[in-house]
């Protein structure tokens, strides 16, 4: 596959971006985490100090990760760099011997994702986790069980499959591929 550059794949790649530009300002920003750790946690309940505090871990590294691609360090991040910096990552992902650094970084952005699905840290996501994530931003209750069904076995998905999803969905720009099916949350 020649490098990432087409239309389904940028556009997969744009809802993503907005996904994380909670605030609707047009640029991913570190108050955009903030917002978005607080809307989670009460997906398990405000009383749970223990969930609050990984929640609030949870932000700060994958804040971390995907400030990576604030090309000019100004603090945001614009679709164009989001953009730029995915297509770079997609691109790394499909050569032989992805850098290990690039690779490193990739893992630890998934592994948080998976931990912030996975709400009640069983080692799986559960139908009713996948349903609940899902409507929190915006995906239709029939329509988020109809693509966990597609991509789990049963009433799970086990972490191996979701963190596979995770990267195929990133490198991937055929629409047909199971990765593409659900919302991913990179």
């Amino acid at each position: 596959m020649a490098a990432v550059s087409n239309e389904f794949w940028n556009d997969k790649m744009k809802r993503l971006f907005h996904l994380y530009d909670i605030d609707r300002d047009g640029s991913i920003t570190p108050v955009d985490f903030e917002i978005l750790a607080d809307k989670l946690s009460s997906l398990v309940g405000q009383d749970d100090t223990k969930r609050r505090e990984d929640y609030a871990t949870a932000r700060k590294l994958l804040c971390q990760e995907i400030m990576r691609a604030d090309e000019n360090q100004d603090g945001k991040v614009t679709l164009e760099e989001w953009l730029q910096f995915h297509r770079r990552l997609a691109d790394e992902l499909r050569k032989p011997g992805t850098h290990p650094e690039l690779l490193e970084q990739l893992t630890r952005r998934i592994n948080t994702t998976f931990n912030m699905l996975d709400l009640n840290h069983d080692g799986h996501i559960a139908r009713d986790e996948w349903v609940k994530t899902c409507q929190f931003f915006g995906v239709d209750k029939d329509a988020a069980d109809k693509t966990f069904t597609t991509v789990a076995q049963g009433d799970k998905l086990d972490e191996k499959k979701a963190k596979t999803l995770f990267y195929d969905y990133i490198k991937l720009d055929d629409p047909n591929h199971i990765s593409n099916c659900c919302v991913c949350f990179l």
